[in-house]
């Protein structure tokens, strides 16, 4: 199959030595395959909810977010692999690459392994019914679902570095091609289960856990051999003295991957327990159908980590200058599709779902609100990592999260949905212009004090 796909040639095609060339590369293959990514992952879900019906699908939406918590344990080593391993490619040294590559792996595995075997005991003395407000399972038979999206989880976060390594040789692109084979196999997959089996929350996390860890395994083993064999992981590179320098500025990444966390997945926690499940779905559709935006964005974004790091170890900054600028050039272009994503959103939610769920006008346009500043943030924060600079957008990240979880239960109280969205409106707007203000002082070179740390 992977020689039909000839990914040695797609591989070529995106590699450059010219930094804009391989950036404008990556955007332009991503966002064809990402597009075909988002139209495979938005199919998935009215397939899903025929399957397992809204209720459920609620169910599965929050178990998801709890087991993704498993996600702290990186400890930032991810993050922390990526910039030292383009530093590392940067100066032209390959041995240093591979051992930060092997050493993460080793200490991710390890990690993994001691947090799921916790973790699956644990499982076993939580009432998951209870946990989940739901009313319709028993907790046996939750408790054996928890135990499938736990250990193809626990499998699929050590195997995702292989997206780290990518994102790192700036080829997001093959990520993308990944992506999107993991969403057609898992439509197939559903698809199948709908003709052949009634509706079950074990067999439905069965065939996403089985096929996403299936998919990165396949794709690691072929990569490892081909076009990034100079950095596949290797036991005799395995050096735990280099752990120092991933955790150095991994530590703050970690903490910022808990703050993300709390802020993000903590909403289908809240809405469960203050709402019902069903909630759930109506929040996550019309939070899915708007981060079509973040997603996109997010497409233009991702080889720009990479490409500052390697800049700002040449020092080029006319060069980070003029990219700054055409960001919020295509940012406002993004402002524009919001509104059309928003004055369509009927139409859309009606194609994709049907009547099956009703989701109000009003969330959704708070939603796209949220993205529009979510993407604004994201924008700046990206580019100053980039930089290697982490502590500003810690503090600022550990302020939201601090007040996420109290501000929104109270505003779900109040207003019920929109209160949950309101919430993270008002927490990503607290902080909207600190990136601006840190990354500008970074590119003029008069960054001081907490804005150079």
């Amino acid at each position: 199959m992977l020689k039909l796909l000839r990914f040695d040639s797609i591989l070529n095609y995106f590699k450059s030595t010219d930094r804009s060339k391989n950036i404008k590369a990556n955007i332009v293959g991503s966002f064809f395959l990402k597009g075909i990514g988002i139209l495979l992952s938005l199919a998935v879900v009215p397939l899903t909810m025929d399957y397992i019906s809204p209720y459920h699908y609620g169910v599965w939406i929050t178990l998801s977010s709890v087991i993704g918590w498993l996600s702290f344990f990186d400890i930032g080593f991810g993050n922390g692999l990526k910039n030292n391993l383009v530093q590392a490619i940067a100066h032209g040294d390959e041995k240093l690459a591979k051992i930060y590559v092997s050493t993460t792996y080793a200490i991710i595995t390890i990690i993994i392994s001691t947090v799921w075997i916790i973790a699956v005991v644990f499982s076993w003395f939580i009432n998951w019914s209870e946990f989940l407000n739901v009313e319709k399972i028993a907790n046996s038979d939750l408790y054996f679902v928890v135990l499938i999206v736990l250990t193809t989880f626990s499998f699929q976060f050590i195997l995702g570095l292989l997206n780290t390594i990518l994102a790192s040789v700036q080829k997001p692109v093959v990520t993308a091609v990944i992506n999107v084979i993991t969403q057609l196999l898992i439509l197939v997959g559903i698809l199948i289960l709908t003709k052949t089996t009634e509706g079950s929350l074990f067999n439905l996390s069965l065939v996403l856990g089985g096929i996403n860890t299936s998919v990165l395994f396949f794709f690691s083993i072929y990569l490892f051999k081909a076009q990034l064999s100079k950095y596949a992981p290797n036991v005799n590179f395995i050096n735990f003295s280099y752990a120092g320098d991933l955790f150095k500025i991994g530590v703050s990444f970690f903490i910022l991957q808990i703050i993300a966390l709390i802020y993000y997945e903590t909403n289908n926690i809240i809405i469960t327990k203050v709402l019902s499940p069903i909630d759930v779905t109506v929040y996550n559709l019309a939070f899915k159908y708007m981060s079509v935006l973040g997603m996109a964005f997010g497409i233009i974004l991702t080889p720009f980590w990479g490409a500052f790091i390697e800049a700002s170890a040449l020092k080029d900054y006319a060069w980070m200058k003029t990219v700054k600028k055409k960001l919020y050039l295509g940012y406002c272009f993004f402002v524009i599709f919001a509104a059309i994503l928003v004055a369509g959103s009927s139409y859309f939610y009606n194609l994709w779902f049907g009547n099956a769920i009703n989701v109000s006008l009003n969330l959704t346009i708070l939603m796209g609100i949220w993205q529009l500043f979510n993407m604004w943030n994201s924008l700046h924060s990206i580019l100053i990592y980039g930089f290697g600079k982490v502590k500003v957008q810690l503090f600022s990240s550990i302020f939201v999260g601090l007040i996420n979880i109290p501000a929104t239960i109270y505003l779900c109280k109040l207003f019920g949905l929109e209160g949950v969205a309101i919430s993270q409106i008002l927490l990503a707007l607290s902080i909207a212009w600190i990136g601006p203000v840190q990354l500008n002082k970074l590119i003029n070179e008069k960054a001081r004090g907490i804005w150079n740390k």
